[in-house]
């Protein structure tokens, strides 16, 4: 659920933010259609179910770094985006650091995924 809820916003929302830089374009972090709702509940909880199911460290690694820059994103980009004073220039800027740092996200989870299959299928024959 995390994977696609970040590519999701690197594919669909971002474009459509760098395209149209609207100061005040995202909703109140605890607002109706907020994406908290449905980010809270999945983030912690993969991160805590790769924990528990013993995913292997390079994949714990990887989670450690998506989760690092997600917070950083939430909590300085974010933000921006629902400030209705500040200029496009601004958004449009905050929207590219959104668009790197959130394809680092994409990529570290999906590598997480990806190690965490792998090494659930075992040693290949051969």
């Amino acid at each position: 659920m995390w994977f696609f809820g970040n590519l999701y916003e690197q594919v669909v929302w971002n474009p459509q933010l760098l395209a149209d830089p609207r100061p005040g374009s995202l909703v109140g972090v605890f607002a109706a259609g907020s994406p908290i709702y449905y980010y809270l509940p999945w983030g912690p909880l993969g991160v805590v179910l790769a924990v528990v199911t013993r995913a292997p460290r390079p994949a714990l690694g990887c989670l450690a770094v998506s989760v690092a820059l997600k917070v950083l994103l939430i909590t300085q980009v974010n933000p921006v985006f629902r400030d209705p004073a500040v200029s496009r220039e601004v958004v449009h800027g905050h929207a590219v650091l959104w668009a790197f740092g959130n394809g680092v996200v994409v990529i570290a989870v999906g590598a997480a995924i990806l190690l965490v299959l792998r090494a659930r299928r075992g040693p290949s024959p051969g």
